[in-house]
């Protein structure tokens, strides 16, 4: 066997074999099948952090130039709001895109 599981009593070994295992690699393989028929949603969120590159300038203006065209299409806008999200122009462009 790869690992050892001496010491363990029978019922353990028997599920983590036959339950857990198959489980895991069925969700580890199938799970955006699944989430795609199960969750018939048309939301679509956009985290700015994560969507505008933060390091790389060219890259981060391509994204900007991108932001109205998809706040156009949004119903709603969300603002983790802090002191230091007005310091930014593009994140007052993104707000000034949405408010427009």
């Amino acid at each position: 066997p790869v690992f050892q599981l001496s010491g363990w009593p029978a019922p353990r070994v028997f599920f983590l074999s036959v339950a857990c295992i198959p489980t895991f690699l069925g969700a580890l393989l199938f799970a955006s099948d699944f989430l795609s028929c199960w969750a018939h949603c048309d939301k679509v969120c956009f985290l700015d952090k994560t969507c505008i590159h933060q390091e790389d300038r060219d890259v981060q203006r391509q994204g900007i130039q991108k932001l109205a065209a998809f706040l156009a299409h949004s119903d709603s806008m969300v603002v983790c709001y802090t002191d230091v999200y007005l310091t930014k122009l593009w994140t007052v462009y993104e707000l000034a895109s949405y408010l427009t």
